[in-house]
């Protein structure tokens, strides 16, 4: 059947675009599970992935005759989906979490399309440079707007049978803090605590402080 049969060049194409989508999205996530973020390597794979595909499909199947641009219009309006699911208002914190997420998403599915589009070049640069906004922007907004310096902040508390600890990894886990900026000590002891790493320019902490200190097990902070 002629709507079955592609050309060689064609099938390379579309193999060599889904390779360098996969490579690209790898990149991405990466730099966002370093960081603890829910949208991670798989996620991010299968969004730059999926974009590239149906743009390279969109171009296959329309030929000299149709508009592939419809196909990629559409992936914008499909991705917000994603994106809003990435964003959870805190109400109750005053702020919104997740818009970094949901603009990785995007930016990712943006990077699917010129991918699929068969500019190779330009996705890759495109990557190098939505990594490097995530990795450095943050560091640099911490050092123009907010106090960098790292406290060691001791959270002493009530054991309450074990039940406390899971409340706190629970809000640990909410806010996306890092293993490697908490430690649990003393545990065999009548009052337990918790040392975490402190930060003023960390959003994510200050969230997690403030909510802990409202749990009436939680005996010190200093």
């Amino acid at each position: 059947m002629p709507g079955l049969t592609i050309s060689w060049d064609e099938f390379t194409g579309f193999i060599l675009s889904a390779l360098v989508a996969v490579v690209c999205g790898v990149i991405i996530g990466l730099e966002r599970e370093s960081k603890g973020k829910p949208a991670g390597v798989r996620t991010l794979v299968l969004i730059c992935l999926g974009s590239s595909i149906y743009v390279k499909v969109s171009i296959l199947l329309s030929g000299d005759h149709g508009d592939p641009a419809r196909v990629a219009a559409q992936i914008v309006s499909g991705i917000g989906f994603l994106g809003a699911g990435a964003i959870i208002q805190k109400s109750e914190s005053g702020y919104v979490a997740g818009l970094t997420t949901a603009a990785s998403i995007w930016v990712t599915a943006a990077v699917g399309m010129v991918i699929g589009s068969g500019h190779y070049i330009l996705a890759l640069i495109s990557v190098i440079i939505v990594v490097l906004a995530l990795r450095f922007l943050m560091d640099l907004e911490g050092y123009l707007f907010y106090d960098s310096t790292i406290e060691t902040k001791r959270i002493i508390f009530e054991p309450n049978f074990g039940k406390t600890r899971w409340t706190i990894l629970g809000q640990l886990e909410e806010n996306m803090i890092r293993p490697d900026e908490y430690t649990f000590m003393d545990e065999s002891r009548a009052t337990p605590c918790l040392e975490f790493k402190y930060t003023h320019k960390n959003r994510n902490h200050r969230a997690f402080l403030a909510q802990i200190a409202t749990l009436p097990e939680i005996l010190e902070m200093n």
